[in-house]
């Protein structure tokens, strides 16, 4: 993963410690700034190459699962549950 951070990294600090320099700032906060950016920039960056794939359902446990039918049913016991759900919409009554 470090082969792919690396690289990144360099490129975007030197990027930001130039662009820092050329704003007008000092040398020291110019460094800090793009060693900042340099790291953010560089773990994207290796995230963004990094092959990976759609994940994979999980079972989750029988408490989360209970939780989540729970959360599920609790707008239809709100005085106004129903009315923000897309599913139970009113077809307009025709005007006269």
């Amino acid at each position: 993963m470090t082969n792919k951070i690396v690289p990144a990294l360099l490129k975007t600090w030197l990027t930001f410690l130039l662009v820092f320099l050329v704003l007008g700032y000092d040398i020291i906060p110019s460094i800090g700034f793009g060693a900042i950016a340099g790291l953010a920039g560089g773990l994207v960056s290796a995230w963004w190459v990094t092959p990976g794939g759609e994940p994979r359902e999980i079972e989750l446990p029988a408490p989360i699962q209970a939780l989540g039918r729970q959360l599920r049913q609790t707008p239809e016991r709100l005085p106004l549950g129903g009315f923000f759900r897309r599913g139970n919409r009113r077809s307009p009554s025709p005007r006269r």
